[in-house]
């Protein structure tokens, strides 16, 4: 079904959802069997209903999340040091907790909307549309338990965690799997290719819905489900991306490629061709529909709390401006001055000592990493500033509260979920367009037209190198961690380019000003008043960042480890534990069973079992 079923507005309805009292009362209670069964006569109050559905169910991870887990930034926060390290033993059951009753509470929200569907006297149109949008989140929650734990319970009927036994088996994997794209096939069938009303732009679409079964599929190709590389779920996995690509392309406006990456997240979202799922925000619904990113990531001289700090190892990561991995021979890069014709996305992802950063609110051009004045005194972490996703126009009092919208899934994942798959049953020329369309994208330079990939690249290196363009494409958004996962690359070299991280240190550079040449100018006479003494240098041409002689009589630069604990230099160390979490405690005594995941205390469920 493709017609169009005017609906209210997603925008709309939520914040409508919020400010009626009655509807509010009736969702907030604990217990949802006391819904009244006529909203579901109501198309109004269906549709409150399923935006509610929005709300709970959206992914509320943002820019950074997970990125402490990985090679993107670095946190001494236990969560996140315990698994990176090891630390985390198989009686720990509590280390992950996402499979937790809530989490079926949320479900069986989910399941009262398409059991009541069924029931409806509404029109089979409106339904359809409301039964494709809710099954959508159901697949959505099955998946965030799928991906850490392997096989789950599969709830298909309303059921109430907190009242009654759960006690559903874990399903196979395989099961588990076959049950979220079965789930998200019939959204597919059900949804539009777009949604009519500019408001409901936001809403699930048929392309969507195939993309998310597109990256499903790509993760259960992938070594850590598939160890012994099946090839049927790695064309599986070809063919929903296909679909995706199809279905996406089929809409009023086709998606594709946002034509500047550096403006990717602050162009408008509704128009921005590259978002399949996203989130908005508004300015005008209340502080829970903003976000801080920009509070976060921003140096103090311009607000921010300086977080996120990049690590060296993905500044590495970014090819050359000729397309050339930085570790890839003839490639021109020099560690010296590593920010020296880099891929662009490397300029609007990081901010090195001594680039420049306009932005709202502050005066300097320059960004300065030694401890100074104008930042506070305060450094980050790493040496390096992250300005990925940041908006220069906002204002510094408002960056605590923005409307920059979360784009969960976009086109660029699409090609390069194709690619990965098409590699992998030698689909070599296809793989190939999408990597190339990507850097093209990027500002990558031609060359002869392969964008530094060269039409006789092996398997193996394409395979390392669609790798790297994931960690840089999508640095910051939530991918990098799952990518790592997935790929088994904690343990294991994908090759020579793209080695473990098991056994490395994440690194940054410490930089500390000379002879006080991060003083403040205090003479209100002197036109750099407010500035710094090394502004002064930098403005009459005595300081030349791009020479080692003379930066080095203002500033020193040295390597900094990251990965300290109790005083001592810590090397990552995650282990094949940690590929299936063990169910919490609290899951299995209300439901007994369950079974606990193997290697994990008292385990007995493989999720590897075929």
């Amino acid at each position: 079904m493709r017609q169009y079923i005017k609906i209210l507005p997603l925008a709309i309805s939520i914040v409508a959802l919020l400010l009626a009292t009655s509807c509010q009362d009736v969702l907030d209670k604990h217990d949802l069997n006391v819904l009244n069964d006529e909203i579901w006569e109501d198309e109004s109050q269906a549709v409150l209903y399923i935006n509610n559905l929005y709300k709970e169910n959206m992914p509320d991870q943002y820019f950074g999340q997970y990125s402490q887990l990985c090679d993107e930034t670095y946190s001494a926060d236990s969560r996140y040091t315990d698994l990176l390290y090891g630390f985390t033993t198989p009686s720990d059951i509590g280390a992950v907790t996402v499979m937790h009753k809530d989490k079926y509470v949320l479900i069986r929200r989910i399941n009262i909307a398409l059991e009541r569907l069924e029931e409806s006297s509404m029109s089979d149109d409106v339904k359809a549309l409301l039964r494709g949008q809710a099954l959508f989140f159901r697949a959505w929650r099955n998946w965030e338990m799928v991906q850490l734990y392997g096989g789950i319970p599969i709830v298909t009927t309303v059921q109430d965690p907190y009242n009654e036994d759960l006690n559903v088996p874990r399903s196979k994997t395989s099961e588990s799997i076959n049950a979220i794209v079965a789930d998200l096939d019939e959204a597919i069938s059900l949804l539009p290719f777009n949604w009519s009303l500019d408001e409901d732009k936001g809403r699930i679409t048929s392309g969507a819905a195939a993309a998310f079964k597109g990256r499903v599929l790509l993760n259960w190709a992938s070594p850590m489900f598939n160890p012994n590389n099946n090839q049927d779920r790695w064309q599986r996995a070809y063919d929903a991306n296909q679909q995706a690509i199809d279905l996406l392309g089929q809409m009023t406006i086709p998606r594709g490629l946002h034509p500047d990456f550096s403006t990717l997240f602050t162009f408008d979202v509704v128009n921005n061709i590259e978002a399949v799922i996203y989130k908005r925000f508004s300015l005008n619904a209340g502080t829970s529909y903003t976000q801080g990113w920009e509070n976060s990531v921003r140096p103090p001289s311009g607000g921010g709390n300086g977080g996120y700090s990049p690590t060296w190892q993905l500044i590495s990561a970014f090819p050359m401006a000729n397309g050339k991995l930085t570790n890839e021979p003839g490639s021109g890069y020099d560690e010296t001055y590593f920010w020296q014709n880099r891929d662009p996305r490397l300029y609007a992802t990081i901010a090195y000592n001594g680039s420049q950063w306009e932005m709202s609110g502050r005066d300097p051009v320059n960004i300065w990493t030694f401890r100074n004045i104008k930042e506070l005194n305060r450094v980050p972490s790493s040496g390096f500033y992250n300005k990925k996703a940041t908006d220069a126009d906002i204002a510094r009092e408002n960056i605590s509260q923005t409307n920059t919208a979360w784009i969960e899934l976009r086109y660029a994942e699409v090609l390069l979920n194709f690619a990965e798959c098409a590699n992998e049953i030698g689909e070599k020329v296809t793989a190939l367009e999408q990597v190339r369309a990507i850097r093209e994208r990027a500002g990558i330079e031609a060359g002869d037209g392969s964008y530094g990939v060269a039409d006789g690249v092996s398997q193996d290196v394409l395979r390392q190198i669609i790798m790297v363009e994931r960690q840089v494409e999508f640095a910051f958004e939530n991918k990098r961690y799952w990518d790592v996962r997935r790929r088994k690359l904690f343990r294991e070299d994908l090759g020579e380019y793209v080695t473990k991280l098991n056994g490395t240190v994440r690194t940054g550079f410490t930089y500390r000003a000379k002879s006080g040449w991060n003083a403040e100018i205090k003479d209100e006479t002197s036109q750099f008043y407010g500035q710094m003494r090394i502004d002064t240098a930098l403005y009459f041409g005595h300081l030349d960042i791009n020479d080692v002689n003379s930066s080095s009589q203002y500033y020193s630069q040295s390597t900094k480890n990251l990965d300290i604990y109790q005083g001592a230099v810590t090397q990552l160390n995650y282990i094949d534990l940690y590929d299936f979490f063990a169910i919490p405690s609290s899951m299995i005594e209300k439901s007994p069973a369950v079974e606990q995941t193997k290697g994990w205390l008292n385990g007995t469920f493989d999720p590897l079992e075929e």
